[in-house]
């Protein structure tokens, strides 16, 4: 059990320090490079996109769930 939480600990910290460096990473290139506008650019397509594949992954969802039985209706 114990090493278990200290798998989790060592896994926390990597995610931790990786989205630190990523983080600067992304703002040096942002800011500080002539590419940035392109990079912002780029961003706000991914976001967008995630977003609506996760409402059309709603959608489809919705659509396509089997009908509740009578019974299940009433609880």
């Amino acid at each position: 059990m114990k090493s278990r939480r200290v798998r989790g600990r060592i896994l926390g910290t990597g995610l931790l320090a990786a989205s630190i460096m990523v983080f600067i990473a992304y703002s040096y290139v942002t800011l500080a490079m002539s590419w940035g506008l392109l990079v912002l650019k780029l961003t706000i397509v991914v976001a967008v996109g995630a977003l609506l594949a996760v409402l059309a992954w709603i959608g489809y969802t919705m659509t396509t769930a089997p009908e509740q039985a009578e019974s299940d209706k009433s609880n």
